[in-house]
């Protein structure tokens, strides 16, 4: 459950104060902002706290729920912390307005087996890319948010990513929710819209990798000058496919346009396929806003599509197929469809179940 998160909490504690008497405090550690609150030890700091404060504070995120650490995640390994409605990334080669990122829990925990897109609606809008409408009093709560850099509705929520649906909620209610890339929009009793404690949700089902031995937490600065761009980063060799940077492993060498390729050229039952996507326009990565869906063609000539997503901040982005249902030794077309500034962008791939 929570016992390695307790255990690396105080691990983390420990270096800070040894830090702290050497008068050489991590930047975390300067002007940190704690609550007096039942059950809350940590506190947050740096980058991450200018985050907190300038886009909605307890009501969008709600209370930290860890320290800062290194986490893999399923875009890289990143100094993370969670809060009960989010987990804020830092991600430190991107520009200094996109470096503090919120995970896509929303699309972590979300799981459809075969997503049923609906049609549009009047009064609504519809996204195309992943094929649901938003309505209101959702919709309203969606669009409140402004168009700043770094903190737009596409960052703090993400596109839709199922339709409405009811659910069970804590008190025994019928509540309606709608699942986003980052977020979870829930209609409670009196028409109030709360964001789901998909952070605390994540944490109790364990679902997270556990880290490893007192990981030093990579410092999260405060605002400052705007960086040069970065060039398009090149892949980091790894010796497992899954589950730290899937997408790093088989990679081609980047060219211009959209790649795809299999993590696992030939694979079978016990593991998982993960198909991963790259997108460069104009000699730069297609970061955020592109997305992308992918489609396998199965021996019997059904079509399976997978959960569309927006790309991360390199231009790529990752898609997992359970296999066990493919015959052995058959070779599976995927097709790849991506959608960037008003444009599409297609590709083959192809993998062999073995």
């Amino acid at each position: 459950m929570r016992h390695w998160r307790r255990a690396l909490i105080i691990g983390l504690l420990t270096a800070a104060l040894s830090m702290i008497g050497r008068g050489t405090p991590p930047v975390s550690a300067i002007d940190l902002l704690c609550f007096e609150a039942p059950g809350i030890t940590d506190c947050i700091g740096g980058g991450f706290r200018a985050y907190w404060e300038q886009n909605g504070g307890l009501a969008t995120f709600g209370y930290p729920l860890t320290a800062e650490f290194s986490e893999p995640t399923p875009d890289g390994t990143y100094t993370t912390q969670y809060f009960e409605r989010a987990r804020f990334e830092y991600h430190p080669e991107n520009p200094l307005a996109y470096q503090v990122q919120l995970g896509r829990l929303g699309a972590e925990l979300y799981s459809s087996i075969l997503p049923i897109p609906d049609f549009p609606q009047p009064g609504c809008q519809y996204f195309p890319a992943t094929g649901y409408n938003l309505c209101d009093p959702f919709l309203t709560k969606w669009q409140s948010v402004g168009e700043t850099p770094g903190a737009s509705n596409l960052d703090l929520y993400g596109l839709p990513i199922s339709p409405l649906q009811l659910k069970t909620g804590p008190n025994g209610d019928t509540i309606s929710v709608q699942w986003f890339e980052r977020a979870r929009f829930e209609l409670h009793n009196g028409n109030q819209i709360l964001l789901g404690l998909l952070g605390r949700e994540i944490l109790d089902a364990g679902e997270q990798p556990g880290p490893g031995p007192e990981p030093t937490p990579e410092p999260i600065p405060g605002p400052g000058p705007e960086p040069e761009p970065t060039p398009i980063p090149g892949p980091d060799p790894i010796e497992a496919p899954f589950p730290n940077r899937p997408c790093h492993v088989n990679v081609p060498v980047p060219v211009a346009g959209i790649q795809a390729w299999p993590t696992l050229p030939e694979v079978g039952p016990p593991y998982d396929e993960v198909i991963c996507v790259r997108l460069i326009v104009n000699g730069a990565p297609a970061a955020y806003t592109a997305f992308v869906n992918i489609y396998r063609y199965n021996p019997d000539g059904s079509v399976i599509p997978g959960i569309g997503h927006t790309t991360g901040g390199d231009g790529t982005t990752g898609f997992i197929f359970y296999v066990g249902d493919l015959p052995a030794n058959a070779t599976v077309p995927v097709e790849v469809v991506a959608t960037f500034e008003g444009r599409e962008y297609r590709t083959w791939t192809s993998f062999i179940r073995r």
